[in-house]
């Protein structure tokens, strides 16, 4: 009986492993989910925002043309907004010699009425320069400490985007200034959110991968953080703030387990 034991739990392992390894980061799935906002008009009830975030171009599984699905994707959902919240991944994509040019031209295929906006992650910055070339032949605005404003049924929204948190000091406070109207904050890094005023109707993030693999019962066993397990991903509401992680695309341990790849379609509307 403990011999049969042992070869059923050597399968299930085995069985884990490759699920984990070769077929969980392949995949690539859509997520959708309306958000009631106490700081939102009413009359901007409806705007969905495309939410796409740890691209890690040239890592595994992340080839050009998995690039080409993502945005071929998006664009089939007609999103109001796209948002792509940082970790293009500068050396990867230097290492994996896919040509910035050809990065550039795929990206800028995502189309929105009202934009596609980014900001860097942690993943941006080194080697210097890489990923602001993909960016800079792009129409993407990047949002670096600033903010922006588009229109949405004749009413005005701000986006307002920093640069990494682990990478910069970044006043958060100086940055978003006065909140007069309803205010989108984009931060690769969810640990941000302690610095946000409270004010600022929706707060998006990537950087955690979800913690890569989840474990039944126990969840991550290590979400990058100060929250821990509990800023892993999803819809977070916590100090009278709204926080929506996703897990992203990439994965940097080669493992994604019940957690695959994906892209988020957000609905806003007034609480």
């Amino acid at each position: 009986m403990r011999k049969i034991l042992g070869i059923v739990c050597i399968l299930l392992f085995f069985t884990i492993f490759v699920y984990s390894y070769f077929v969980e980061p392949s995949r690539l799935v859509t997520e959708y989910e309306t958000i009631s906002l106490k700081n939102w008009n009413k009359n901007l009830n409806g705007f969905k925002v495309a939410v796409v975030s740890d691209l890690h171009i040239g890592a595994k599984k992340i080839n050009l043309e998995k690039v080409k699905k993502i945005v071929k994707m998006i664009n089939s959902q007609n999103p109001d907004l796209v948002v792509i919240l940082g970790d293009f991944d500068a050396l990867r994509i230097e290492v994996s010699k896919i040509p910035h040019e050809d990065i550039s031209k795929t990206l800028n295929k995502l189309k929105a009425p009202c934009g596609v906006y980014a900001v860097l992650g942690n993943h941006d910055y080194e080697p210097e320069g890489v990923v602001r070339n993909i960016l800079d032949n792009t129409d993407i605005k990047l949002l670096k400490n600033k903010s922006d404003y588009i229109t949405y049924k004749g009413e005005k929204i701000r986006i307002c985007g920093i640069g990494d948190w682990w990478s910069e000091d970044i006043d958060v406070k100086k940055v978003i200034g006065e909140i007069n109207i309803p205010t989108i904050f984009l931060s690769h890094n969810p640990d941000a959110f302690d610095y946000i005023p409270e004010k600022t109707s929706l707060i998006l993030s990537g950087h955690t991968h979800g913690g890569e693999v989840v474990l039944p019962l126990f969840g991550s066993p290590f979400v990058p953080s100060v929250h821990g397990k509990t800023f892993a991903k999803g819809l977070i509401k916590e100090n009278n703030k709204i926080l929506y992680i996703t897990p992203g695309i990439g994965t940097l341990s080669g493992f994604r387990l019940f957690n695959p790849p994906e892209i988020v379609f957000l609905t806003l509307k007034q609480k």
